[in-house]
């Protein structure tokens, strides 16, 4: 699944390519599941000959400024995608659901196979993330906050860190590298983490986002979990065997032999 760093690197790529282009036709390919709280025309007409100004992310969301009308939101699920395709092609990928033809050739498509993700527009980004309640995006967050977002929480440290009401953009994949870099068990309760933990837990979850979007998600430096993520494949930290288990309800990677401290 896309989280935060894949997302962010979505918006890199949009900036790069679809700023500042007017766009000329609106298509749409069996969207209606993805659509939510506009239609497909009310978000035609929100498209059709405007242009991405600016863009914005927090946490698994994109959101991309179309003149000053408003805020395409993008979210993509397990499987989605966005990709630039210069010209004027005649296909499209397979399972594309949304594609923005520019004025002078050019297209954006955003493509979605198993439709998890959702579409949407917005006046305001602030007055969204509050109403969808989410928790301040895991980039922004400072060591004290963190802290603070862990205190008293009586749940596991990895279904904490996954809530995306407590902490936006972490997903399954990069909350294991996170927990793996510490060398914290994912079953601790959260709240129970000391001053220093916090502080590794934080510089963590620094370095592991960071990284990963610098590296453009595809080269991950080789201790990463994400290169060894099998169970029983060797720890590239320790040399123990990577384990997996259920933890809060997802399929967790670690290393039993220097992940300690399960609760």
């Amino acid at each position: 699944m896309p989280e935060l760093p894949d997302v962010q690197v979505f918006r890199e790529y949009l900036d790069a390519t679809c700023l500042h282009q007017t766009i000329e036709t609106v298509h749409f390919r069996d969207v209606d599941d993805l659509l939510e709280g506009v239609s497909s025309s009310t978000l035609r007409r929100h498209l059709t000959g405007g242009s991405f100004r600016r863009t914005r992310r927090h946490g698994k969301h994109l959101f991309v400024a179309v003149d000053e009308d408003g805020w395409l939101r993008m979210h993509f699920g397990m499987t989605g995608f966005i990709r630039f395709v210069q010209g004027s092609p005649e296909k499209v990928p397979d399972h594309t659901r949304l594609f923005l033809d520019f004025q002078g050739g050019g297209r954006m498509v955003y493509v979605n196979m198993r439709k998890l993700g959702s579409l949407g527009w917005l006046g305001d980004v602030e007055a969204w993330v509050e109403e969808e309640g989410l928790g301040p995006d895991a980039l922004d967050v400072d060591a004290q906050e963190l802290a603070g977002l862990l205190e008293g929480r009586r749940g596991t440290l990895k279904g904490t860190l996954m809530n995306q009401e407590i902490i936006a953009g972490l997903g399954n994949v990069y909350t294991d590298e996170i927990l793996f870099r510490t060398g914290m068990h994912p079953e601790r309760v959260a709240g129970k983490l000391g001053g220093e933990e916090v502080d590794d837990l934080h510089e963590a979850m620094r370095y592991v986002l960071q990284t990963s979007i610098d590296g453009r998600v595809e080269e991950f430096p080789p201790d990463f979990l994400i290169r060894h993520r099998e169970e029983g494949a060797e720890c590239p930290r320790c040399g123990g065997r990577i384990k997996k288990k259920t933890v809060s309800g997802r399929s967790t990677y670690f290393c039993p032999n220097h992940q300690s401290g399960g609760d």
